[in-house]
Order: C-alpha cells, then sequence, then structure tokens
C-alpha cells in the first residue's frame, strides 16, 4: 500500500471537471444502466423531487446543494469513461460499499487510476475486504505500506476495521500504542513560533479525533480509568465538547457510549472523515505555502466531498455534520447546509449546536424571525451549557436584538466558573454594548475579561474593542504594544496595534508604517490590507486607498464586511464616482454594521460625505520594497 502516493494523489485532485463535461444531459435510465438507484443513504441531503435530468456546472456546485445523489449518478458515468479524477471514484465506491454491491465496489477501484495496487486502492480497499467479512486481510492491506500519510492515520485505519468487526480488545490494543505515541499537548494560546508548536496546531483536529476513538474503544470494554483518561485527553483540546462529557456521564453511570458500535459501512464513513479533515489541511496549507489568494468556495472539493459522504456513512457523527453544515454556509451553500444540519436528530447531544447554526442559516437568508426562533429552541434545550447560552445571545446579536441579547450573556456569565470562560462570556457581553453603540458598557466589560483572564484571544479583543472608544483609546494602544512586543512580526498583532493607531491622527505616521509591515508579511490577509488601504485614505492618497480596499473587499467576498465596504463606499465618493459609493455603502447596511456605523452610513446615504476630504499630504518613508501605488496587481 503506498500511502505517500495517496497523500500526493489527494491532494493533488482539485476537481476540474470542465463545464462542457458537466453540462451533458443525464438521461432518467442512466442510473439504472450503471448501477442502480443510488443508496438511500447517499440520497438524504439532495434536493427533493429533484428532475432526474439536473446539472451542475462544477461539482462543487453539487457539494453546495449537499447533493450526493448526483454525484453518485455523475461519478458512475465518469468511471465508465475512465475520467482521472478523485472525487468520482470515492462516489461511486461509497455508493457500491453502502448498497452492498461488493464485487462493483472492487471493480471501481480496479478502474481508478493505479488499479487495485494505487492510490484508491490503498485508500479504500482495506473496508471493502472488512465488508466481506475478512478484516485480519482488511489489516494486512493497511499493513503492506504506511509511508505517507501522517500519525496517527494508519493506526486509526487499522483500529477503525477492528471495531467494524466488533473485535474491540485489538481495537483497543492499537488505540493504546497510537496515543503512547502522540504528542497529547494542546496547542498554546498565540501563533505558533517553533515547529514543534506549528505541529501540534496541525496535527490538533486530528490528535482529538483519534483519542476519542481510543476513548470509544476503552469505554465500550468497560476499562473506566483508561477511558476516562482519553477523554481527559481529549478535553485538554477541545474543553467544552459536549460529546466528551455526556460520555463521562455515561462512563460513571456504568452505561456505554451514545454512539452506536461500528459496521463496515460506518468504520469507512469515519475513515473518510479523517480523509477529509487530512486532505483539506493539505490544501490550506498549499495554497498558504504559495501565498495564493483564498478562493471562494471550499478550500478544497475533495475534502468537502469526504467530509460530506463521510457523514451520511456514519450516519451518528453529528459533530462532523455540523461542521459539514457550517463549511457548506460559508463557502455560499445555504440550501445544502440546511440539508445536512437537518440530519441532526433531537436526541443527538448535539442538538441545541444545530439550532445556532440554524440560526446562522436564517440569518444569511435573511430572515431574522426564523433565526431568533432558532436561538429560542437552543435556549429550550441548552440545559448547563452555558455556551451555548452565549452563542443564542450572539445570534440576538446579530440581529440587531441588544436587548436580547445582554440577558443571554448575563445568564450565560452566571453559570461560568472558570475564569476563562468568564473572560469569553465577558468578551461576546462587549461585542454586544458595542454593537448596540454603547462604548463605555463595552470597555468597561472588556477591562473585566481581562481582570479574568489575560490570554491572547482576550488581549486581542481588549484591543478591538477599546480602539473605538476615545475615552480609552490609549489603554486599548498600550495593549495592542505588549501584544506586539511579544511577537513582532505577527500579522496579526501587527493589524491590531496599526489598525488601532489610526483611529487617531497623532497614531496615524507610526500606525502607517506599521501596517506596511504587516501588509508585506501578509497580502493575502484581507484585514491588513483595508488597515493599510484606510491609511492611504487618511494621508489622503484615495487611488492607491481604492486599490487596497477593493482587494480586501474581494477577499473578503465570502463573508462581506461592513467596515471594509464602509471604507470603499467612502474612497469611491472622494474620487466622484458617488454612484458606486452609495451602491457600496447599501451593501455595507446589508452586511449588518453595528449601531454607530449603521447611522453613519444611513446619513451618507441621504446626504453623501459632508466631511472635508483628508488632504493629501507626503507619505511617510518605509524601509521596505515599492508600495501598492506601484503595484498593477492591486
Amino acid at each position: 500500500m503506498r500511502w505517500a502516493l495517496l497523500a500526493a494523489s489527494v491532494a493533488a485532485a482539485a476537481i476540474t471537471a470542465s463545464p462542457s463535461v458537466w453540462a451533458q444531459e443525464i438521461k432518467p435510465e442512466t442510473a439504472a444502466e450503471q448501477g442502480g438507484v443510488t443508496a438511500a443513504v447517499l440520497r438524504v441531503t439532495s434536493p427533493p423531487n429533484a428532475a432526474a435530468d439536473r446539472n451542475y456546472e462544477t461539482p462543487e456546485a453539487a457539494l453546495l446543494q449537499a447533493d450526493i445523489d448526483y454525484l453518485v449518478r455523475e461519478g458512475r458515468r465518469a468511471v465508465a469513461r475512465n475520467d482521472e479524477e478523485a472525487l468520482w471514484y470515492v462516489s461511486a465506491f461509497a455508493d457500491d460499499l453502502a448498497s452492498g454491491r461488493y464485487a462493483e465496489a472492487r471493480n471501481v477501484l480496479r478502474n481508478a487510476p493505479g488499479g487495485l495496487n494505487g492510490p484508491f486502492g490503498d485508500m479504500l480497499e482495506p473496508f471493502l475486504i472488512a465488508a466481506e467479512g475478512n478484516v485480519d486481510a482488511a489489516v494486512e492491506r493497511v499493513d503492506a505500506g504506511q509511508d505517507g500519510l501522517p500519525a496517527p492515520l494508519p493506526e486509526v485505519a487499522r483500529a477503525l476495521l477492528f471495531e467494524s468487526a466488533n473485535r474491540l480488545p485489538e481495537a483497543a490494543a492499537v488505540y493504546a500504542l497510537m496515543v503512547e505515541r502522540l504528542d497529547t499537548t494542546p496547542p498554546g494560546e498565540g501563533e505558533p513560533q517553533t515547529r514543534e508548536e506549528f505541529d501540534r496546531v496541525l496535527n490538533a483536529a486530528r490528535v482529538t479525533h483519534s483519542v476519542y476513538r481510543a476513548a470509544l474503544a476503552h469505554h465500550r470494554l468497560g476499562r473506566i480509568e483508561d477511558a476516562r483518561r482519553y477523554y481527559n485527553i481529549v478535553l485538554g483540546f477541545a474543553p467544552r465538547a459536549v460529546d466528551v462529557r455526556a460520555n463521562l456521564a455515561r462512563l460513571d453511570a456504568g452505561q456505554q457510549p451514545f454512539e452506536q458500535p461500528l459496521n463496515a459501512v460506518g468504520a469507512a464513513g469515519r475513515w473518510m472523515l479523517f480523509l477529509s479533515e487530512f486532505q483539506t489541511q493539505t490544501e490550506a496549507l498549499r495554497t498558504m505555502i504559495a501565498q495564493a489568494d483564498p478562493a471562494l468556495g471550499y478550500t478544497s472539493t475533495t475534502g468537502a466531498a469526504l467530509l460530506q459522504i463521510g457523514v451520511l456513512l456514519a450516519n451518528d457523527s453529528d459533530d462532523w455534520r455540523l461542521y459539514a453544515a457550517q463549511q457548506t454556509l460559508d463557502a455560499g451553500g445555504v440550501e445544502g447546509a440546511q440539508r445536512i444540519i437537518d440530519q441532526v436528530p433531537a436526541s443527538s447531544p448535539f442538538a441545541a449546536d444545530a439550532e445556532i447554526v440554524r440560526a446562522s442559516i436564517e440569518i444569511k437568508r435573511g430572515n431574522d424571525d426564523a433565526a431568533a426562533a432558532a436561538a429560542e429552541r437552543a435556549l429550550a434545550i441548552a440545559g448547563d451549557r452555558w455556551s451555548i447560552i452565549a452563542s443564542v445571545g450572539d445570534v440576538y446579536r446579530r440581529i440587531g436584538h441588544p436587548d436580547r441579547a445582554i440577558p443571554a450573556f448575563d445568564r450565560a456569565l452566571a453559570m461560568t466558573q472558570d475564569a476563562k470562560d468568564r473572560a469569553d462570556v465577558l468578551g461576546w457581553r462587549a461585542s454586544a454594548h458595542q454593537f448596540a453603540g454603547n462604548l463605555s458598557a463595552a470597555t468597561a466589560d472588556m477591562r473585566a475579561a481581562y481582570e479574568a483572564d489575560q490570554s491572547v484571544d482576550t488581549r486581542l479583543l481588549y484591543v478591538s474593542i477599546l480602539m473605538y472608544d476615545p475615552a480609552a483609546w490609549r489603554d486599548g494602544v498600550e495593549m495592542a504594544r505588549s501584544l506586539f512586543a511579544e511577537q513582532p512580526d505577527s500579522v496579526m498583532r501587527l493589524n491590531a496595534l496599526g489598525y488601532a493607531l489610526i483611529q487617531r491622527p497623532e497614531g496615524l505616521e507610526e500606525g502607517y508604517r506599521l501596517l506596511w509591515r504587516g501588509f508585506n508579511n501578509g497580502q493575502t490577509d484581507y484585514a491588513v490590507i483595508d488597515s493599510l488601504g484606510w491609511a492611504y485614505y487618511l494621508y489622503g492618497h484615495f487611488e492607491q486607498a481604492r486599490a487596497l480596499i477593493e482587494r480586501a473587499n474581494a477577499l473578503s467576498a465570502n463573508d462581506p464586511n461592513a467596515e471594509i465596504l464602509d471604507h470603499l463606499g467612502d474612497v469611491y465618493w472622494r474620487l466622484n464616482r458617488r454612484d458606486e459609493a452609495r451602491a457600496t455603502w447599501r451593501q455595507a447596511l446589508e452586511a449588518r454594521p453595528d449601531a454607530i456605523r449603521r447611522r453613519s452610513v444611513e446619513q451618507k446615504l441621504q446626504r453623501g460625505l459632508t466631511t472635508p476630504a483628508p488632504r493629501q499630504r507626503p507619505l511617510p518613508q518605509v524601509s521596505l520594497p515599492e508600495g501598492p501605488a506601484q503595484r498593477d496587481e492591486l
């Protein structure tokens, strides 16, 4: 088994089927001719009553609709024509496996690039062999090679195979050895500074889910202390993990985990979930290393496909289902996200979390009443989960109801004991006060949050709240200076200090120099690009400001930012592009700005900019390469 080839193949398999291929008509009889109706489990998120001849321009478009049924049907046609794309073979294989058509599943792998001994066979055949009833041969298939995928994925594959056959002692033994070899130290706060710290950040999700599987296996065997130890390792990475806490309670009560034991299909689904995380991370890193602009949509189309198929095969993987729905919503797939989240049952420990995601979906649709109703449902079943109650408060903030948000945060705050938890709730409440235009209350909450917890996250939020309060601006700048002194090469900290400084005339020159430095370290970071653009605006260099802020707006297109749009509208007005300015300000209002910005933008729409334009002044000299004014690509 060549794991290295698998890693390279999957990472390179960005789905690029041409629109002409996708636009081919799929006749109603095609599915029957090429393997029968898609397995019911893979149809549940597809659009109801969809036409048999529906088509999409790209695979991503189908995934945004969560239309796995369509991907299976198109995948069979792609396999028949020996297409090279990874997604088709995964889709067709999953359908055959779920339907019990094992010979057909093996033929899919045989026809894949490299055949049965190629990367797709290496990745998927062990789970087919297990489904056929020969787990020992399946494990041997994994053992044939493990030189590419990062730890602990090969061990996870072996243990999942044993779990699928209810051979829990063997699964537990594999997991125990796996945990011994893992670095189970959670990532530290702040950005990583060393290779070891960076590896911990990269591996955090993988370690968390792997150790959770170890806890489940030991839990099922009644090995209480081992199970508790593994659950607690997971809590070190995810302190608010509701599934871990639910299972710890069941462990104490002598009950089995709430998840169902794995069968062969469920094990294959869980394996695809692990692969989806690896694939998505691989493509994200490749984009980061290449300093390429983030693309709209999914970070990885293949990763999204593995994720959506995986949660359908592993039906009780509601934590991953939440992630799949949120990922699809963030990529622009509102309807697909809805169908994914609707698969979380009311009995799931994640039912309240699902209501919060539903609220986000309704906010994206512009249906505030429906968002509030989802928030109320979450509140009704939140129990003692203060994080859900705080999330309800944030939903109310986002739909412009601070009168309902603040009481929710008050209730959450009364339930917290840990200092970091209290700081988090105080920070959320500060944001709600700021959103409502009550800057003094926002500042008071952030000062209290900092007294409770001095973590990097708390201090960064402290800066972002206090920089807008004229009475607290200097304190915000001082906090930003301390963050910057700790890590001078951090783009995030450079931007925090630079943007805080340019809020006042006396900080403009220093802020400009810092933002230049931040820009040169993070030319795909829309926050620092907008900040530098706004500094150009304040110096009266409107054309250079336009180039930068337009770029920042394009980079944030997945989640339009009211502040960036407001800045861009001001720039257009100064350039005498009045219609574009008004159109952009209207977009800023649609992006739900805070109360102070909303009033300002509404006044601009009525009267235009009535304040004098910043006078053009020479820009400060910086000891960096040529500036944005000379960069044609901006």
